[in-house]
């Protein structure tokens, strides 16, 4: 039988029995997930280096606001449900890369000590023992195909990585477990770094972008290891790595703050600096950092890079790094930054199995596993925090978004999203409503990570044109975290917009695109107009607040711009973050979202 949560058995066995169909377990190898990325020439490294061409992907929409704890269980089961489970083939416990396309059929070993993190971690934080066989079938895997054997041949790059993971994936094991089992292979994980550091600097010239973020990711995983194990030796090895990292960034910060290739960014490097030579002296990591990491992207949408263009891990790893550096800074505007890429890349599971894509080309049903990993160990798990053991509360409106505009006698659904935040499963927990739509209550009953879906009204009418405020809350007794019970909208209800006459077309405005995005200093809306029109830009904050009303007159029909120089009605620079914005022209709207970064 298959190790996962029972409610996913049957459904399990189906998918093997599909994918033994289409991928013989022989032709399951551990092998590289990829070809080596070729070098590239030099058109295409100063394209590279300038941020790519204009064959981009937009940031996708915010779907949260998420129950982090709820995302982190998906997760692992997601793992579970992928990893290969056969005792008679020699790739049991492995984890397969994607659930389809060409890296449908490769099991690897980083891969695998990620859903090992991620396993133990469950355990750490729940109790829970569910997915210890797959954990153990995992160790199997990792013992066949170790980290340091993986292949590499006259490039070690990729063993470091392997061996990197291995450290960090024993160190949580350990913690969830108590098992020091594993110890001899995480040893053996730290010498291989310690033996085989990557060249990154010939006196002269700076190697392989490539080598400089593994080994910001080796020595970053080396230096707390050593940390943890109370050695010295490994700790100043770390350092020394991680000086020759540092150095890179430091020689044009403004430019190897923002890099990507294979599936690592600068992001990568960033936060092996910040757990090496920045942990070793807090100082200068304070110092340095308050100069330059605000050059670090925020956000990096998809561009072709040769080799591979895997846009989701480079942002991870932004992820990871805007979260280091406000360990070293305690700066919030970097908390904010990783809580933003974090909340953006679970976008990305429209589909919502708990997997997400590796390059935002693909569709929803070539998810990856590595890349969800990377996402609960890098920015799910740093959300969710401490969990409580009683936690309920609310989560969301379904449909109704704070500062939302409807039409009058528009029918409003209105339907409040809880949620079980807490370790234990609940019942009978008191969902009220109050507000303009009446006062209600329900009972639900919430399990561990469940959400529940209430509907008090199912076609409110307002009726009068107005402001109009929704408020619901949960109450259990016990409960241990207040800040979550509550949610509240606040939206308006304006006349309905007229058929525009024949003296007044409002034809329909196509949004092109937002330049730059992410943005510094200001951003220039691009749009289409089929007929002449007024045109009104509104952007808001992600509480739904109007931030900034831009009245652009009456353009003629075509092409056309407005600008945003990032400040609000008031003239108050704005923080940086996500600013959703709606471009109008008469009773016709498009939308997007901004990122503003320091």
């Amino acid at each position: 039988m298959l190790p996962c949560p029972p409610r996913r058995q049957t459904m399990k066995l189906l998918c093997w029995l599909m994918l033994l169909t289409v991928i013989p377990v022989s032709q399951v190898l551990g092998t590289s997930p990829a070809p080596d990325p070729e070098p590239m020439n030099p058109t295409e490294w100063e394209d590279w280096l300038s941020g790519g061409p204009e064959d981009r992907l937009p940031m996708p929409p915010s779907l949260g606001p998420w129950n982090y704890v709820r995302e982190f269980n998906q997760m692992v089961d997601f793992f579970a449900f992928w990893q290969l489970f056969d005792p008679d083939s020699s790739n049991h416990g492995g984890m397969i890369e994607a659930e389809a396309g060409p890296l449908g059929n490769v099991i690897q070993t980083d891969n695998t000590l990620e859903a090992i993190w991620c396993w133990s971690r469950f355990r750490e934080f729940t109790g829970r023992d569910t997915y210890d066989v797959n954990t153990e079938a995992a160790w199997i895997y990792c013992r066949n195909f170790p980290a340091w054997m993986e292949e590499g041949g006259g490039q070690d790059y990729y063993r470091v990585h392997n061996c990197a993971w291995g450290l960090t994936a024993v160190l949580m094991y350990e913690a969830a477990t108590g098992d020091m089992s594993y110890s001899g292979y995480a040893d053996t994980c730290a010498q291989y770094i310690v033996d085989h550091p990557l060249n990154i600097y010939d006196g002269t010239v700076w190697q392989q972008r490539l080598d400089s973020f593994v080994k910001g990711w080796a020595a970053g995983n080396l230096y707390l290891f050593g940390e943890a194990r109370g050695n010295a030796t490994l700790m100043a090895e770390a350092v020394t790595q991680g000086t020759d990292v540092f150095n890179w960034l430091n020689s044009n910060p403004q430019v190897n703050l923002t890099l990507e290739y294979w599936a690592m960014s600068s992001g990568t490097s960033m936060w092996g600096v910040c757990n090496s030579v920045f942990r070793d002296d807090p100082v200068l990591g304070q110092t340095w950092c308050a100069a330059n990491a605000g050059y670090m992207d925020v956000w990096q949408e998809w561009y072709s890079v040769p080799g591979y263009d895997w846009d989701s891990s480079w942002n991870v790893a932004y992820c990871n790094a805007h979260f280091a550096v406000w360990d070293v800074t305690g700066d919030d505007t970097y908390w904010n930054n990783g809580a933003l890429i974090a909340d953006l890349l679970l976008s990305l599971d429209t589909d919502d199995d708990g997997g997400i894509v590796a390059n935002t080309h693909d569709p929803v049903t070539e998810d990856m596993t590595w890349v969800s990993c990377y996402l609960v160990k890098m920015g799910v798990d740093r959300l969710m925090g401490s969990v409580s053991d009683h936690d309920t509360g609310t989560l969301r409106f379904v449909g109704i978004n704070d500062g939302e505009t409807f039409e009058v006698d528009t029918p409003i659904p209105v339907r409040v999203i809880a949620t079980n935040y807490g370790l234990n499963d609940e019942s009978g927990v008191e969902l009220h409503l109050a507000g303009d739509a009446g006062s209600d209550m329900a009972i639900v009953d919430l399990d561990f990570a469940e959400l529940d879906s209430t509907t008090f009204v199912e076609d409110w009418l307002p009726g009068t044109v107005g402001s109009y405020t929704l408020t619901a809350w949960t109450e259990m007794a016990g409960d241990a975290d207040a800040t979550n019970d509550t949610i509240s909208v606040t939206f308006d209800v304006t006349p309905v917009v007229g058929v525009p006459n024949a003296g007044d077309p409002a034809g329909p405005i196509s949004l092109v695109r937002a330049t730059p995005n992410p943005f510094q200093a200001s951003v220039v809306i691009h749009f289409n107009l089929e007929t002449d029109s007024g045109v009104m830009l509104e952007l808001f904050d992600l509480n739904g607040r109007l931030v900034r009303r831009i009245d652009a007159g009456r353009p003629a029909a075509g092409n056309g711009t407005i600008a945003w120089d990032g400040r609000d009605t008031d003239g108050r620079t704005v923080a940086p973050g996500l600013y959703p914005y709606r471009l109008s022209a008469g009773n016709q709207a498009s939308s997007g979202k901004i990122v503003k970064v320091r």
